[in-house]
């Protein structure tokens, strides 16, 4: 079974035909190839692609990993004047930005003349070439590792563009600002979804949408106001992908259980992530039919022993392997604290426990 196909099979009546739980990783981080680059490579004596966002998760033994679609939507910079009185240019996100740094600095989102500023700066594309050649290229090395297609999502986007404590004020006043944003937001991940269906009939089989709702121990967001503010919006983007013959799946941070049922009513079929206190014995119980990816304990795998690691993979599989709609691997992405050898043997004992 190649590595496309055992993915997917997750989604279908095709799981009977699983040799074993599939494996997925988000990413494979610069540090980590730097550190290990000999390790990693000298010794493989498999294909590879000689492109490092795929081969280093392909020399790890993963069946898959997350792969960027060329976006249509974009915005043409603005300056926008903070609350200090220091003018930053905005674009898209609405962030601002820290120089030398690609971490959060901030949002600029703050008031309806800045949101109004990007609805008029909003510039969408007609790029179906680049697009068409991206998936190509997935598809040509889809029988060594499945590249999964992602595209950016609605809520942590707008949290982001408004500031966390701005985003917190109007969200407990359910404010125009902030239902304004959502809408905007919404509208870019349709607008990006609806551009890649155009330019390949939805022959990229499945799009993750990330979108960040959960802390570690809870989500950000409630049920209630998931089902209000984001459901009717992930209902109509995954319709479309639903209709162009795909299969639509979040990635989110932190344990989402409690958002599952609106999940599923929004037309997702999976999550990928599940960190910080989710329970798989509770997915099997109450959603033994949503796909679920990941689940590795990765800020506790670099201080584990083997035997450790072991018992992590194999207490995963015993809850999910059985009812064949989990994809295992890291929660997250694989960094440079991650002791190779640690990374080696969790998949290897995902391969011992997760045979069919």
């Amino acid at each position: 079974m190649d590595p496309k196909t055992r993915f997917l099979s997750v989604f279908t009546d095709d799981r009977k035909k699983l040799d074993r739980v599939p494996t997925f990783v988000q990413g494979v981080l610069a540090g980590f190839i730097n550190k290990y680059e000999d390790l990693l490579f000298e010794s493989y004596e498999g294909e590879m692609i000689y492109n490092t966002t795929f081969d280093a998760p392909l020399v790890l033994g993963f069946d898959a990993v997350f792969a960027g679609i060329p976006h249509s939507v974009g915005c043409k910079a603005f300056n926008v004047v903070d609350e200090n009185g220091e003018s930053h240019s905005v674009g898209l996100g609405g962030q601002l930005t820290r120089q030398g740094s690609s971490y959060y600095a901030g949002g600029l989102v703050k008031t309806m003349d800045v949101l109004e500023k990007l609805e008029e700066n909003l510039v969408v594309t007609d790029n179906p070439k680049a697009i068409q050649e991206t998936l190509s290229f997935y598809e040509k090395v889809s029988r060594l590792i499945f590249p999964v297609p992602m595209t950016g999502g609605i809520f942590d986007t707008t949290w982001q563009a408004m500031g966390f404590s701005s985003f917190a004020r109007e969200y407990r006043k359910n404010s125009k600002l902030y239902k304004g944003i959502i809408k905007f937001y919404a509208n870019v991940t349709k607008m990006n979804v609806q551009k890649v269906i155009e330019a390949t009939g939805g022959k990229f089989s499945i799009i993750n949408i990330l979108d960040d709702v959960a802390f570690k121990g809870s989500p950000m967001i409630s049920p209630e106001r998931f089902a209000q503010d984001l459901l009717p919006h992930y209902k109509e983007i995954c319709g479309m992908i639903h209709d162009a013959g795909m299969h639509a799946i979040m990635h989110s941070d932190g344990d989402v259980t409690t958002l599952v049922p609106h999940l599923q009513r929004a037309g997702f079929e999976g999550l990928q992530g599940w960190e910080g206190g989710a329970d798989p014995a509770i997915m099997k119980e109450k959603h033994p039919d949503f796909v679920t990816i990941g689940w590795g304990d990765v800020g506790n795998i670099p201080f584990w022993s083997e035997a450790e690691i072991e018992r992590h993979a194999k207490g995963i599989l015993d809850a999910l392997k059985e009812n064949r709609h989990l994809v295992m691997g890291p929660s997250t992405v694989v960094f440079e604290k991650m002791p190779i050898d640690n990374i080696r043997h969790f998949m290897a004992s995902i391969r011992k426990h997760g045979a069919y």
